[in-house]
Formats: C-alpha cells, sequence, structure tokens
C-alpha cells in the first residue's frame, strides 16, 4: 500500500466498509481547506513510515451519503473503519507523532 493517498469514489468507500475487509483510515478534506492540505501533508509523512496501512482520502463535496451515513461533522478528518464500524474520527491533526500513533494503533501497522 505504499505510495501516495489516492481520491477514492463514495461507492468504493461504502463497498469496503460493509466487505468487512481489513481496517482501514480514509482523510476527508476539500480542495480549498488550508487546514486540510497542511494534514494531507502531514499524512504523507504517516504514509511513508507506516507504508502498509490502507489509507485512502475523499473529497467531501463527492461524497454525500458517506458523510451523513458517518456523521462527518467538518474537515480535516481522518476517520478509522474496522470490522465494519466507524471506530474513530480525528478531527485536530496535532502533530505527525500523534497521527502515527492514531494508525499504528488503528490499523496495526
Amino acid at each position: 500500500m505504499s505510495g501516495p493517498m489516492t481520491d477514492v469514489a463514495e461507492q468504493e468507500l461504502i463497498r469496503r466498509r460493509w466487505s468487512g475487509e481489513a481496517p482501514f483510515a480514509v482523510y476527508f478534506y476539500t480542495p480549498w481547506c488550508g487546514t486540510c492540505r497542511y494534514g494531507e501533508k502531514m499524512l504523507t509523512v504517516v504514509r511513508a513510515m507506516a507504508p502498509d496501512a490502507a489509507m485512502f482520502k475523499a473529497n467531501v463535496n463527492f461524497m454525500p451519503t458517506v458523510v451523513q451515513d458517518w456523521k462527518i461533522e467538518s474537515v480535516p478528518c481522518l476517520a478509522f473503519v474496522e470490522e465494519k464500524r466507524v471506530t474513530e474520527k480525528v478531527y485536530t491533526m496535532r502533530s505527525v507523532e500523534y497521527l502515527l500513533e492514531r494508525v499504528r494503533a488503528r490499523l496495526g501497522t
């Protein structure tokens, strides 16, 4: 899974969640959000340190069903899905170390 996070389509997120695949994380953002761009840069470093983590990004403008169903309150948001449930949502991109800790705890990398 190494490399940059790729954008995922809404139907793919829905499929992944309900298929019960391995745990994964989704970074919700909007393209014009400065804080979102900063958070994505931090997650690029996290991804380099945890290359096997299943991590995707999703533009909330194209995710009305997922945003409502997952109760995404604002962006940026890093949401973790485990065993068909959204288990944690991180809204504050505190530091690379904090995000790496959350990714390793939730995704087991």
